[in-house]
């Protein structure tokens, strides 16, 4: 696991290394010093194991691979697909399909041997099944990331999947067909469980209403691509997504009920019983189902993942194992990082190891001290009461549902920025009523659908009221006062240094325990000296708590008294957004971003995460340059998650911001016009002013009428002119408003109707930053604009190939950096 995690950060050994590290392992082992060559095996182990991740994350490029296309050209591909089309969750009308590609040329004509994985997102208006063989034109995009800090790692995570390029395959005037079926291949396992998934999925819709189809679609078929927004957010706050997703929970249910079932049915066959067969048999039956189960759920990662976790156990049992559960544990991390290297950086794998793990540690400490506690610990023989028993049943259920909170928050926090402290009484309630019986009986229902319908619709029926009931238990626990939080990202040390305080509770010796075990043994004189923990743990305690305690100096400090203006121009796409921060704390946001035709938010996918990973929680000013989708429409995610102080927008009669003004107007946030006329502000030492739009001016178009917003910080002077054209630059040139700036966000993201001569003549910065997407379709910048730049011997960074741009202005220096590039150095000053 430590080899495959160095692998995901780039950190990849020669097999050489590998070898000669195993050599040395030998000689020590030859040589007696066991230590030596038990820890230099490891070395050599993980050191190996990178080996693998490397093909995964960095694919070979070759004349017969996709990579030898350009990004973004026109490319026509063919092949087969090799799973079964998934439409798109959170998108209308959308579906991906998975092709294997054959062949593939940038002329139709002209095709050639081609290797290599296709993601194309299509309309879902025409029917695709396994081995269709299709033929597909379309622009072609290779996996990429935005370039932010604390982003997701969306390139990681197409690759960790075998996915090497996408393609958006949109009937278009000039190509009506982009895809086009060429035949078929047969695939007999690969239809049979198709149709049987689209059997149950059919069955389903037509006899549950949404949620519950859409629930049931998940769990049964493991189709999530009916479970809207509102709904998944809902049990995400309560800390129970996983209910949503086929995960270990619920095929340990499916292997639960089975195991008991023919354990039960063993009660017949005497003879077995007697020779100790029924729990081997009844593992067996065990796995078989989940095998089935996982079978038709489909080919998520998640559900294979979960699949080996059930099945290491069902072995365990089968070879006289079942109480090495850590073994059984560490064999399923085995096997899944053997077929699927690369899974310690999946956030599924990472939530299902650490909750299992600390589950087990958490119940052994948990039994130890029950048992201490409530009964008697030197009785000769313990008999335990059917009042204890329960007792000790329903704490246990409790406390197994606290262990995998403490297990799965700290990386809830990472990835997800909540804790949910309601989760521990959601899902003690929830999971038996959802997760179990809802499973339980779908999974009847969509078997006896197959055989008696009457039947299976009277068992989906009581599925469905089952899921109803936790769908609205979730939306009560979500309504409780202070049931769920939002935290900020705590970095990988901060993380690993949770888990160290956890990992040394949980393996502390239970002074109860140790001393009955002592006692036991008549061993009075060390019974008396366990109560003291060891001289190492106490060691390792201070050192990490050491660490936090300068780790959380180091944030306060920056988060609070850092000196200098900050801005960071974050790479949003086609839009706009700039996180400001002020001497001292004060925080501002300058747009927000959005894409024009997408689902995808940009203010939670984006600069929320960058915000929380710099430990802010609270924007004091929020500033809309002026109501533009692309400039808006990350904002509403802000407001209701960082409660603004105040709301600066340069019009507001419009009817798109409508909606914005009213979330910020519920959020608290004062609104504030800023124009020409406004009064300048100082925040934090920062001299901030409008400059534009001009106060009693004749009404100019949209972008003209943007917010031109200056910053002056020492000698650096920060210019955010919005969308601002050629009529608006003149029209605020000829005002006399003092334009010079050290550092200019380009206008209009670069489009030729911004950036005039005289107004690079009136700015004449430094520094021109032009926030923008890779491959927009508007084309931006234009030529003939970058030319003007370079010109004028102006520096140019663009979001799109640069990544996020951070500048930090002292009151003496100026330092900028980007995401990509590193440090970025300025001309000579202009000024």
């Amino acid at each position: 696991m430590l080899g495959d995690g160095a692998g995901n950060s780039r950190i990849f050994f020669p097999l050489w290394s590998a070898v000669t590290v195993a050599i040395l392992a030998a000689l020590a082992f030859v040589g007696k010093r066991r230590a030596a060559g038990l820890v230099l095996a490891l070395v050599a182990l993980a050191a190996s194991a990178t080996m693998a991740v490397r093909p995964v994350l960095a694919p070979l490029a070759g004349p017969a691979t996709l990579k030898r296309f350009t990004d973004d050209s026109r490319v026509t591909v063919a092949g087969y697909l090799s799973r079964t089309p998934e439409r798109v969750a959170g998108e209308r009308h959308l579906q991906y399909l998975d092709l294997q590609v054959e062949r593939a040329a940038a002329d139709p004509s002209a095709f050639a041997p081609t290797s290599g994985r296709v993601r194309i997102t299509a309309p879902d208006d025409e029917i695709f099944h396994v081995g269709d063989e299709l033929r597909v034109t379309s622009r072609i995009r290779f996996p990429r990331n935005d370039g932010n800090p604390g982003e997701f790692d969306y390139r990681g995570w197409l690759l960790r999947q075998g996915i090497g390029a996408t393609m958006y395959a949109e009937p278009r005037r000039n190509d009506p067909e982009p895809i086009q079926v060429i035949g078929h291949r047969s695939f007999p396992i690969a239809t049979t469980l198709e149709a049987i998934r689209e059997h149950i999925g059919g069955f389903i819709d037509a006899n549950l209403e949404y949620p519950e189809n859409a629930e049931m679609r998940a769990l049964v078929i493991g189709d999530r691509s009916g479970i809207r927004d509102d709904l998944r957010q809902r049990f995400a706050l309560t800390g129970m997504a996983h209910l949503l997703v086929i995960s270990g929970l619920h095929l340990g249910f499916v292997a639960t009920a089975t195991f008991f079932l023919t354990r039960l049915l063993m009660g017949f066959s005497p003879a077995l019983m007697a020779r100790g067969y029924a729990n081997k048999i009844a593992a067996a039956a065990a796995a078989i189902a989940v095998c089935v189960y996982a079978s038709i759920a489909g080919h998520h990662v998640s559900t294979m993942r979960a699949l080996v976790m059930v099945l290491s156990y069902a072995f365990a049992i089968m070879l006289d194992r079942s109480r090495e559960l850590v073994s059984s544990l560490a064999l399923a991390a085995l096997i899944i990082l053997l077929a699927l290297p690369a899974s310690t950086a999946d956030i599924g794998f990472q939530l299902s190891f650490a909750s299992v793990f600390v589950i087990l540690l958490g119940m052994r400490r948990f039994t130890a001290w029950w048992r201490w506690r409530y009964m008697n610990p030197l009785a000769p023989r313990r008999d335990r009461s059917r009042l204890n028993l329960v007792g000790e049943v329903v704490t246990g259920y409790i406390a197994v549902s606290f262990w995998a909170l403490i297990g799965t928050a700290p990386l809830t926090a990472f990835y997800f920025n909540q804790f949910s402290l309601i989760g521990l009484i959601a899902n003690a309630v929830v999971v038996p009523i959802m997760g179990f019986g809802g499973v339980v009986f779908g999974l009847l229902a969509a078997a006896m659908s197959f055989i008696s319908m009457p039947v299976a619709r009277e068992l989906l029926w009581m599925a469905g009221r089952l899921a109803e009931a936790g769908t609205l238990l979730a939306g009560w626990f979500e309504a409780w006062p202070l049931g769920w939080a939002r935290i900020f990202t705590p970095t990988s040390l901060e993380v690993i240094i949770t888990y160290a305080f956890i990992l040394l509770w949980l393996t502390a010796p239970l002074k109860g325990a140790e001393v009955l075990r002592q006692l036991r043994q008549s061993n009075i004189a060390v019974a008396a000296k366990v109560q003291d923990p060891p001289r190492w743990r106490i060691a390792i305690a201070l050192i990490f708590t050491f660490a936090l305690i300068v780790d959380a100096g180091w944030w306060i400090d920056q988060r609070f008294f850092n000196r200098d203006l900050r801005i960071t121009f974050l790479s949003v796409g086609e839009g706009d957004a700039a996180v400001v921060r002020f001497p001292g704390s004060r925080v501002m946001l300058i747009d927000g971003g959005g894409a024009v035709r997408s689902s995808f938010d940009p203010g939670e996918r984006i600069v929320a995460p960058f915000l929380w990973s710099q430990k802010i929680m609270h924007v004091d000013y929020v500033t809309l340059s002026h109501p533009d989708r692309d400039h808006f429409g990350g904002l509403l995610f802000i407001a209701h998650n960082f409660s603004p102080a105040e709301f600066w927008t340069s019009v507001t009669d419009s009817l798109d911001d409508t909606e914005l003004l009213n979330v910020m107007r519920a959020a608290g946030a004062l609104n504030r016009v800023c124009n020409s006329a406004s009064t300048p502000l100082i925040i934090g030492g920062a001299d901030v002013r409008c400059l534009g739009p001009l106060a009693n001016h004749a009404e100019l178009k949209r972008n003209d009428s943007s917010m031109v917003l200056q910053l002056k910080y020492g000698p650096t002077v920060v210019l955010f002119p919005g969308d601002l054209e050629s009529k608006g630059e003149h029209q605020l040139i000829a005002s006399g408003a003092d334009l010079r700036a050290t550092i200019l966000k380009v206008p209009h993201h670069g489009s030729r109707t911004s950036s005039s001569a005289a107004w690079l003549a009136a700015v004449y910065p430094e520094l021109a930053v032009i926030s923008l997407a890779a491959h927009n379709r508007f084309h931006f910048p234009a030529s003939e604009v970058l030319d003007r730049y370079r010109a004028a011997d102006i520096t140019v960074l663009r979001t799109d190939e640069d990544g996020a741009i951070s500048v930090d202005a002292s009151a003496a220096a100026l330092h900028v950096s980007s995401l990509r590039g590193g440090i970025v150095p300025l001309p000579a000053t202009h000024h």
